[in-house]
Parts: structure tokens; sequence; C-alpha cells
């Protein structure tokens, strides 16, 4: 408290704004709509304040994070604290070698669903420590039968399948039923297979340059090439770079697989073919 009352800066705003007293269970419906108005300026007025408006318990509250808001990672979709078990990973050597719950670990994570993609981050550093892409695999279940996890819910997709636990069923419908029609909005593209195999819709007028020349093309767009077109531009775009690679865009995790589903280890993850490369 100490540190964040010298941190204030002078002139800024401190006052806590009202709360409207009257109970709810008193109000009338014909006053409806004028408590409504009171809390939104409540709200309004907390998330004017940049002490109120930083503070985690604020965040938690109104469901946002660091990532809500960048354009280029398309429209925010529902955001929370979740449990997350350990494993579940298609890829050979990322799960525990042992069999059982008793190498399950559960981690409080920041859970964040976006149009082609889901993650969750560190609660405590906001660091990305997964990302769950949208493919044509991609299913959503809840039910203790389906996770052997007490309000539990499994997303699947090519590469794993995820298990969170939740506070209730009720909760467990909650997020089920966000995330199902988020993406089935934002993201039905990636739902279905398309040209090639791919599970990425045709993607006109990007930025690219002929596969005979050096690579002058963002990340997105290269794994859209690659995806699309599999072994044969995947030899032609990344290992038949001569003298430069140019990579733009890098808010994709480097140790994204290239190919997928992953048959052959981590022989078409991108920091190991730039390894082999260099």
């Amino acid at each position: 408290h100490t540190v964040r009352r010298q941190s204030i800066k002078r002139g800024e705003q401190r006052q806590m704004p009202s709360l409207p007293h009257t109970a709810e269970s008193t109000v009338r419906e014909e006053h409806f709509s004028s408590r409504r108005k009171q809390l939104e300026d409540y709200l309004t007025n907390i998330l004017k304040m940049p002490m109120y408006r930083n503070y985690h318990g604020t965040m938690e509250f109104v469901g946002v994070s660091q990532l809500s808001f960048i354009h280029d990672l398309g429209p925010k979709g529902i955001e929370g604290f979740i449990m997350k078990r350990s494993g579940g990973h298609r890829i050979p050597g990322l799960n525990c070698c042992g069999q059982g719950r008793m190498c399950y670990r559960w981690s409080k994570r920041w859970l964040v669903v976006k149009d082609s993609f889901l993650m969750y981050m560190k609660p405590d550093s906001g660091a990305i420590s997964f990302v769950l892409l949208v493919d044509k695999e991609f299913n959503i279940k809840i039910g203790r039968k389906e996770t052997e996890t007490k309000y539990g819910l499994q997303i699947d997709n090519l590469c794993r399948s995820l298990i969170l636990k939740c506070n209730s069923y009720r909760h467990a419908q909650w997020w089920r039923q966000g995330i199902d029609e988020f993406i089935r909005k934002h993201g039905k593209d990636f739902l279905t297979e398309h040209r090639f195999g791919s599970y990425a819709a045709v993607q006109e007028n990007t930025l690219a340059k002929c596969p005979n020349f050096p690579i002058y093309t963002s990340l997105f767009n290269l794994v859209l090439w690659v995806v699309e077109y599999e072994d044969e531009l995947l030899c032609l775009q990344a290992t038949s770079a001569v003298c430069f690679i140019y990579l733009y865009f890098l808010r994709l995790s480097p140790e994204i697989f290239m190919k997928r589903p992953v048959v052959e280890g981590n022989r078409w993850r991108l920091d190991c073919i730039l390894k082999r490369k260099a």
C-alpha cells in the first residue's frame, strides 16, 4: 500500500465513486433502467482511474488482460481464471512418462479465447504458456465421464487434449457455451478442411514473394503457405533459402509446428527448421 500511495501522481483522482446504496430487492421494476445506468456510471468512473483500472481484481472482474484489445489478434472473446491440467499433448516427448492421476499437475492460468486460437497465461507474470489453435478437430466436452474430472472441461484439437477444471457444472457450461459460440461466429473458417487438406482458408491479397527468392513475408503468411501446400512449399520456402530468411510479425511462438499433425518429433518445428538452415 505504501508503494501504491507513493506511485500515485499528484492531481490524480483518488476518491472512490459512490455505489448506489439501495438494495436490489427493493428496486421497483419501473426503476430498473435508472438503476442500470447508475451501475454503468459507477463502473465507468472506476475504469477512468488508473489506480483501480490496473488493479488485478478489477481486471479479473471485467474479464480483460493486456491482450484483450490488440487489433492484430482478432476480436475479444471471453477470458478468465481457470485450472488447467498438465499433459494431453499428442506430440511425442511433451507428456509425462508415467500414467494415471499421480502424474498430473494442476495450475491456475488466465485463459484467453480468440477467433483462431485459445491460450493461457501465467497470472503472476503474464507470460504465455501455451497456444491451442482452432482446427478441423476442435471440439469441446464437459462432464466427469469425458474428462475424468469433477466439473471438467475438455478442449481437443489435432495437437492436444486440454483438460480444464471449473468451480461448478454451471461454470463449465458457461465456458463451453462461450467458447463454442465465439469460435463458430468468428473462427468458423478454421473448423472445416480447405484446399490441399489445409485447416486455414485461402487468403487473398497476402504479401509474399515468389518461392524462388528468399522469404520476405510475415510469419503468419508463412504459416498459411506451409499448411496449405505442406511438403512442397515447406521445402521451397524454408529449406531452399540460401542467404536470408526474413520473418516479420513475430507474435506467434517460434515453437509452432509448420506441419501438423506432428509425426516426426520436432523436425518441422519453426525454431528447429531455422536452426538447421543456420
